[in-house]
């Protein structure tokens, strides 16, 4: 009996140890489905682009923190990752793109004012202009372009970069034409100051480590370290603005500037349920062998007392049968 009984007191340890793993395990589910919840990220919602980043960079971190198999998720799950991933990475190169440039501005000193991010509206036109420098040699409307790949832009003002294409001029000529009209807006008042005003586009190629292949030549394409060079030039460029017009119109430009953009991101409300799932399974595995070892162990608790009753029952009786042959 005491062999037994001891046998039952491991057993109903075991079963202890176990209920407590389970409920340790449950606690863990609920901390990652308040966390996923707590990022908010439905459809509906819209960033700006440095808080969008953050935002696939948390997706992507969870993916990575519960080791997500990407092989055993679905197919759709498995795409919008994908889409996921490539707009984190654009939105990366884009922002390293922008501080690459606003580093060769600060080279610059005190010689040029620039303005990074400018969005400006005006009557149907919303515009974001990636960089805008005010030099003395005139307004400059700057694209910046960072790509992983070597870039070809084609005659008709196409870039190609890797699988990646987008009409070029087309967005340099809605940049400069917007800027030119809030510019003649600005000083309708001061007509003298027109001929000084006209904005000159310039694409920037940010990423010294691939090259950009020019055969459109009606917009100048430079380099990084080559943007001094360009937007001095004053055999072509001729505004000859002061230091004060410089400040002024730098000053009436981000009166108008605008709350930068906002876009929802690529992620809706079935994704983060499939996330969530994904996220769970190695947890819901160790629930399902946990619960499963929690019950062998009970059923050999439960087997374990019907075989001590059945003893103590066995001992009773022999202990009966005595008494009455000592009477």
């Amino acid at each position: 009996m005491d062999k037994l009984n001891e046998e039952r007191a491991d057993l109903v340890k075991k079963v202890e140890k176990e209920k407590s793993h389970l409920a340790s395990i449950h606690r863990e589910i609920k901390k990652r489905k308040d966390y996923i919840r707590s990022l908010h990220l439905l459809e509906e919602n819209r960033y700006d682009n440095i808080q969008a980043q953050k935002q696939y960079n948390g997706l992507l971190h969870i993916l990575k923190k519960y080791q997500v198999d990407m092989e055993q998720v679905p197919e759709e799950f498995r795409r919008q990752t994908q889409s996921i991933r490539d707009a984190s990475r654009g939105l990366e190169f884009g922002q390293k793109g922008e501080e690459k440039a606003a580093e060769a501005i600060k080279l610059l000193g005190n010689k040029v004012l620039s303005l990074q991010n400018l969005r400006l509206k005006y009557q149907k036109l919303d515009i974001e202009h990636d960089l805008v420098i005010i030099a003395p040699t005139g307004i400059f409307s700057v694209e910046v372009k960072n790509k992983r790949h070597n870039g070809t832009i084609t005659e008709k003002g196409i870039l190609k970069s890797g699988s990646h294409s987008e009409n070029l001029i087309e967005q340099i000529r809605r940049h400069t034409n917007s800027l030119n009209q809030h510019l003649e807006e600005l000083y309708k008042k001061q007509p003298q100051m027109k001929k000084k005003l006209t904005v000159y586009p310039i694409i920037l190629w940010a990423n010294n480590h691939s090259n950009v292949k020019d055969c459109f030549h009606e917009v100048p394409v430079c380099y990084i370290n080559r943007l001094e060079y360009e937007i001095f030039k004053k055999d072509k460029y001729k505004a000859n603005l002061s230091r004060k017009e410089m400040e002024e119109i730098c000053a009436r430009l981000k009166k108008r500037r605008q709350q930068n953009r906002v876009y929802p991101l690529c992620v809706d409300r079935q994704y983060l349920e499939t996330l969530t799932q994904c996220s769970l399974l190695d947890l819901t595995k160790e629930v399902e062998d946990t619960t499963r070892r929690l019950r062998i162990n009970e059923y050999d608790v439960r087997m374990l007392d019907q075989r001590i009753q059945k003893k103590e029952n066995g001992l009773f009786s022999w202990i009966g049968s005595l008494r009455k042959r000592a009477h």
